[in-house]
């Protein structure tokens, strides 16, 4: 794809630039809810922090994490850190 910039203005570039932003943040905020939609309260995940892994259970999917309660305490995890254990 090759699209002509050169030529716009400056209007049309910040318009251009403000379509292009909402669109990357509607792919962002679906692809978030996929994964999202992977976990339900009750599973059994590990995720690392600091070098070491955690395993914890799920105790609320979030707008954006998932709250993980485990022996070390309470956390709240992006839900590409986490990984369902069998």
């Amino acid at each position: 794809m090759d699209i002509q910039i050169e030529n716009l203005s400056l209007k049309e570039l910040v318009e251009l630039h403000d379509k292009i932003a909402r669109r990357i943040w509607e792919l962002q905020r679906t692809k978030l809810s996929e994964k999202l939609g992977e976990f339900q309260i009750g599973d059994q995940i590990s995720f690392q922090s600091e070098g070491e892994t955690i395993t914890g259970i799920v105790i609320r999917v979030n707008r954006k994490t998932l709250s993980i309660r485990s022996q070390k305490g309470h956390w709240y995890v992006a839900p590409w850190a986490v990984t369902k254990v069998s």
